[in-house]
């Protein structure tokens, strides 16, 4: 206990005259010599010690600044699809077009599609009906269906077959579904009215997703998932 780490010490004496306190505080080592202090008893003094204030490195601001010059400004034009959550109902059909419309937007104009194709470059139509369904069941706490999506339209189709869950009667179509125009297009079903499928497409309208309303002529089949 001969050694206490301080910075800074002060010493208020009623006899300093008397007293040498040389040996009380080294600066060179910045401690505080216990051993050194003159008897109190004696000498009749106070000691108060100051604990160290903390040092600011002011390189730190610099730092901050220069990473700052160097960030690259925030792109504004997609911002409220990016901050758009999705009200789960626990209707994994109503689920699946809940998520579909929050990416209501993206678009190849600005390179956003690409969340849906993992970074390629491709036809993303069938990407954007695997992502969001996919997104979809595990946002409800489901496990995808095994062997479900692919960026091939052709491979939805084939799946559904495969599984039992394909229907080209559109009286049956309801929202979650995933609808086949052709062997090269296809979308997710909003909801069907007045004989027509209200639908939700990636890679349409000149590129983006969007809202689009079809008639039975438009479609082929539908892939009942959810």
């Amino acid at each position: 206990m001969g050694l206490v780490d301080i910075k800074k010490v002060n010493i208020n004496t009623q006899n300093s005259a008397t007293n040498n306190y040389a040996n009380v505080f080294n600066t060179n080592n910045a401690y505080f010599n216990l051993f050194a202090l003159p008897n109190p008893f004696l000498t009749g003094f106070n000691y108060s010690i100051v604990p160290p204030m903390p040092q600011l490195n002011t390189n730190i601001f610099s730092i901050f600044n220069n990473k700052l010059n160097n960030t690259t400004p925030f792109n504004f034009s997609n911002f409220g699809n990016l901050t758009q959550s999705t009200r789960l109902s626990g209707n994994m059909g109503n689920d699946i077009v809940a998520t579909a419309l929050k990416y209501k937007g993206y678009n190849e104009k600005d390179g956003s599609y690409k969340k849906f194709t993992n970074g390629r470059t491709e036809a993303w139509c069938a990407d954007f009906v695997t992502y969001v369904t996919k997104e979809a069941f595990r946002a409800n706490g489901k496990s995808v269906p095994t062997g479900f999506g692919s960026p091939a339209v052709k491979n939805l189709k084939q799946w559904g077959k495969d599984n039992n869950c394909y229907t080209t009667d559109v009286s049956k179509a309801k929202p979650g579904d995933v609808v086949i125009f052709n062997k090269s297009h296809t979308g997710i079903v909003k909801e069907v009215r007045d004989g027509k499928v209200y639908t939700i497409e990636g890679n349409t309208s000149k590129g983006t997703v969007a809202e689009r309303t079809r008639t039975s002529k438009d479609i082929n089949g539908f892939v009942q998932i959810a």
